[in-house]
């Protein structure tokens, strides 16, 4: 999941400052909303959504992984040694590509 806060905030013309005073926030802690790092509640999610002239649905990416889920794939990766890698790496690729086949 993916949070798009920022994404239709600019689209609105806004800054972070505008939404927060409008929501009742402080910037940094919408800031920190808006990075994914504070818990996005339904109704503040509501909140945002009306101030920026959206539906509340359009403020997430529900399909999308979140920056922390692949900081934390890649974290994994790096910390395997390289034959686990080349497992994980045949892995991913099988699962993204069905047709894929391992070179020889």
């Amino acid at each position: 999941m993916r949070l798009k806060i920022k994404d239709a905030r600019k689209a609105a013309g806004l800054l972070q400052k505008e939404v927060a005073d409008k929501v009742g926030l402080s910037q940094p802690y919408f800031a920190q909303i808006e990075r994914g790092e504070r818990r996005l509640t339904t109704e503040l999610q509501m909140k945002i959504a009306d101030v920026l002239g959206v539906k509340p649905v359009d403020l997430v990416d529900f399909e999308a992984p979140s920056s922390r889920d692949e900081e934390e794939l890649l974290q994994a990766f790096r910390s395997l040694p390289p034959e686990r890698r080349r497992e994980w790496l045949y892995t991913a690729r099988a699962a993204a590509h069905p047709t894929f086949k391992e070179e020889e």
